[in-house]
């Protein structure tokens, strides 16, 4: 629409990548709850929006002794290699692994039209990704991700739509599952008469 604006994601909000501790500095990693960290992997089976943590937590002592950053809720994340598109909002603060570039808005009110932009738009950025052994994008590619903007008003409305739409599919998928579970017996039980 002519209201709206064409920007890059980099103008809505700080990109932020991630990093790893040494895996052989016992110190940096904790075995119970503690700065939750995140991996590409541990998004793999996530079907959420909002994300918590991953398998693995780290220590103050690994913040501060890895490039990783402690990013606040909100913050869209986004896997940029191994695999690229994996997309969730983090719930409470967290940090990530160098697997993530991910986005930080500006404007809190911009976290789910953000997630859902980049849900749309994550093949994309695969597709155009480069790499030998693996795909990967930077965090100044990611920051140049064209975006539509359009007013904070429009973009509420769409996203309380996009919420209605997408809570109906999951029933209809639901349902739909549920009747051919329902048909399997059906044709089992036959077969079983017959």
């Amino acid at each position: 629409p002519s209201h709206w604006t064409w920007v890059e994601l980099g103008d809505v909000g700080a990109i932020v990548g991630g990093g790893t501790p040494k895996s052989t500095e016992a110190k940096f990693w904790a075995d119970g709850d503690d700065i939750p960290w995140l991996t590409p992997a541990d998004m793999s089976a996530f079907k959420d929006r909002l994300i918590q943590r991953g398998r693995r937590d780290i220590t103050s002592e690994g913040l501060a002794g890895s490039s990783t950053s402690l990013v606040p809720s909100g913050t869209v994340l986004f896997s940029s290699r191994a695999p690229i598109g994996h997309v969730g909002i983090a719930a409470n603060q967290l940090c990530t692994n160098q697997g993530f570039k991910s986005c930080v808005p500006y404007n809190s009110e911009m976290s789910e039209f953000i997630y859902y932009y980049l849900m749309k738009a994550g093949p994309e950025v695969n597709e155009n990704a480069t790499g030998t052994t693996f795909k990967e994008v930077s965090g100044k590619q990611v920051a140049a991700i064209p975006f539509p903007l359009p007013p904070l008003g429009e973009m509420v409305r769409i996203i309380s739509k996009l919420d209605e739409l997408l809570a109906l599919c999951d029933r209809l998928e639901q349902s739909q599952t549920a009747a051919m579970k329902l048909q399997e017996s059906y044709s089992l039980a036959e077969a079983m008469v017959n």
